[in-house]
């Protein structure tokens, strides 16, 4: 028997930086499974995300199949290799699989027809129904004959009938560690190079029904676990080859991590590998829903290198109850606030926007309990509706009246082999309950809420509680002003709105008609269209108007001070505003990474000691009792952030934006801050 050439792809855009940095974990278990039980001997696989890789393998190594996998940031370049390959071998079969594919069956079979390019649909959990297509492959290699009868987790088109086939559902592994480890095995080596970032799978499965979610479907609501100490071993073999690598993040791809038994040993192996590597240093990650006693100490033990979620999508009980999602209870909610605070982390709350009978009132109040609670950081989504969700049925948007666009996923296009594709989602932007007018607000109000409450402001949030303003009532009012004043960031605010309604499309041919066309292609290119808006607008903010944003947010305070502001306490405040800007203008660290300003000292006098102040937290002295004129000395870990920087550069490009973007939104702002010393 010949080798079996298999060819398996993750692949990811990266006309303008990469969608995604992270190792592709997914296919890598499909490879060591398909490995364990086919005889190594008769197979040859090779793992792909670059697919300029890939066409040229399929040239020049010419594989007998091509796998890929199907999200809905890669389902259009997938399309293309798969066209592509059997344009060079009629008689290549290509296999796709993944969560962007209908859960109706007369929708999946339209999609397959109108993806006459894929043989057959791996459906749900991949590894068993793969790796056996691959063994009858192998062995009766008439792919006609494969295609009359039905096999176990797959979907095809019948080659005759044009009828669906469904092959029964396969049963879920209960025993992770019957996938071999595809870091232990070797066949992730290849992604070793600091140009990807590590994942890691501790759990599969979700318990919750949320939905919104494509792991909310009741298929999924099991959980599966991998042993402790394959994961130990995984994890040492990733740090160990991890360590010349320390500003590279460790993502964590678990629906609910801190949130089971297992976990917070899981969490003390990852303190001793930080402390023996001085790895990993940043995380991504998704934590649990519930049992926050844990999730909290998970993430002290990480050296509160891990933020917490604490995540309602919606404070209306209606929505909560269509979308079948249950929220902590709100005095609960308040108590992990306190303990979250008094640990000194961040917490992160989302939300969802609009979804069945939300309202732009019940989405204030939801965001009014949450920053009066303590959340730090608000994030607000627009929702997606992924194929397979409760949201994406026709029975939900008929009933609740949702009115929904197309859009281009965030700087998800390419140009391959002369043909432009582009990968499009599906959104809803009004319903019955939220007007469009209304979404535009609540995104308005979203975008100023996730660049003032972010941690660059934390000094706000301090004044804010001495002189007794809500946190919500100060980025309410900021929001009014941004909106219908000449403000330094109002210029950026009406822009972002403007693009909001310019990203949606009535239909995907819209936007192929549109964005083929050289000009506006090239648009996509320089991103001024494509992009993630929340991220490019907020990045803006804080590269370009890092000080008149801190200034807008000074002169805010004074406003809705009133009259309880007298002389001291805006002296007090002015000394607060030149110390924030003295130490925390990260556009100039950014923009001139290369200039004398990121390792020259400089020194600068205060009234007010305001560093000891802040570094004193909590404490029972407000800033006007620190009226104690000094001297400070300014600097920076210049050999540490050029570090981070150079190092990122590999990750995302060096477009500064995208690069900032990115860096923002897995490590905390402070680690490029300059740093003080009173030099008396």
């Amino acid at each position: 028997m010949k080798q079996y050439k298999i060819a398996i792809g993750d692949l990811r855009h990266k006309t303008v930086g990469r969608h995604s940095i992270l190792m592709p974990l997914g296919i890598g278990y499909i490879a060591a499974y398909t490995k364990s039980i086919v005889d190594s001997k008769d197979v040859e696989i090779r793992l792909y995300g670059d697919s300029d890789v890939l066409l040229k393998d399929i040239d020049d190594w010419k594989p007998d199949v091509v796998a890929l996998s199907n999200y809905c940031w890669n389902s259009e370049l997938s399309r293309i290799v798969f066209n592509y390959a059997r344009k060079v071998n009629p008689d290549i079969v290509c296999i796709a699989g993944g969560p962007e594919f209908p859960t109706d069956q007369t929708e999946a079979r339209d999609y397959l027809l109108e993806r006459s390019e894929i043989d057959f649909y791996v459906y749900l959990e991949g590894e068993v129904a793969f790796a056996r297509l691959i063994q009858k492959l192998q062995n009766e290699g008439d792919i006609h004959r494969l295609k009359i009868k039905p096999h176990d987790g797959i979907m095809f088109i019948h080659p005759e009938t044009k009828d669906l086939v469904v092959g029964k559902q396969i049963p879920f592994i209960t025993n992770m560690d019957e996938i071999p480890s595809p870091y232990l095995s070797g066949i992730m080596d290849q992604f070793f190079d600091g140009n990807y970032a590590p994942s890691l799978q501790t759990a599969r499965g979700c318990p919750f029904s949320c939905g919104y979610c494509h792991t909310g479907q009741s298929i999924y609501n099991h959980v599966a676990f991998f042993s402790i100490q394959r994961i130990k071993d995984e994890l040492k073999y990733i740090a160990c080859r991890m360590e010349k690598y320390p500003n590279v993040l460790l993502e964590i791809v678990d629906s609910n991590f801190g949130m089971y038994k297992h976990d917070e040993e899981i969490a003390d192996y990852i303190t001793f590998l930080q402390d023996t590597f001085n790895w990993p240093n940043a995380f991504g990650v998704s934590t649990g829903k519930t049992n926050y006693d844990q999730i909290l100490r998970i993430a002290s033990r990480l050296k509160n290198k891990m933020n917490v979620t604490c995540s309602l999508q919606s404070f209306n009980p209606a929505t909560l109850d269509i979308v079948k999602r249950a929220n902590i209870l709100a005095d609960e909610y308040i108590k992990i606030q306190q303990e979250i605070k008094a640990r000194g982390m961040r917490s992160i709350a989302e939300f969802i926007i609009p979804m069945p009978e939300e309202t732009k009132t019940s989405f204030f109040e939801g965001v009014k309990f949450v920053a009066d609670a303590g959340v730090e950081s608000v994030v607000t989504y627009t929702t997606m509706l992924l194929k397979g969700t409760y949201l994406a049925s026709k029975e939900c948007r008929i009933k609740y009246g949702m009115q929904t666009k197309f859009r281009i996923l965030p700087s998800q296009f390419g140009e391959y082999n002369g043909e432009k594709c582009f990968e499009i989602e599906e959104v809803c932007v009004a319903t019955n309950t939220m007007s469009f007018e209304d979404y535009l607000d609540c995104r308005g109000f979203a975008l100023v809420s996730s660049i003032y409450s972010d941690e660059q402001f934390d000094i706000i949030f301090r004044h804010l509680e001495e002189l007794g303003i809500g946190r919500f009532d100060y980025i309410y009012h900021l929001w009014e002003l941004i909106k219908t004043s000449d403000t330094p960031i109002s210029e950026i605010y009406n822009r972002y709105v403007e693009e909001t309604i310019d990203e949606l499309w009535n239909s995907r041919d819209a936007i192929y008609s549109f964005f083929t066309k050289p000009e506006n292609y090239h648009k996509l290119k320089t991103r001024e269209f494509g992009d993630n808006l929340m991220r490019k607008y907020r990045t803006e903010v804080f590269v370009d108007r890092c000080i008149p944003s801190i200034e807008l947010a000074y002169s805010a305070v004074e406003t809705i001070a009133g009259s309880d502001m007298n002389q001291d306490i805006h002296e007090s405040l002015d000394a607060a505003k030149r110390w924030m800007i003295a130490l925390r203008n990260i556009g100039a660290v950014f923009k001139n990474k290369n200039a004398p300003w990121i390792n020259t000292d400089n020194l600068f006098h205060l009234p007010y000691d305001v560093d000891a102040w802040y570094s004193d937290c909590p404490n029972q002295k407000t800033l006007v009792d620190y009226n104690i004129p000094v001297n400070y000395r300014v600097y920076c870990d210049d050999k540490k952030l050029m570090s981070m920087l150079n190092d990122s550069e590999k990750l995302y490009g060096e477009n500064i934006y995208f690069l900032v973007g990115k860096l923002l939104v897995n490590w905390s702002v402070k680690d490029f801050w300059k740093k003080c010393e009173c030099e008396g």
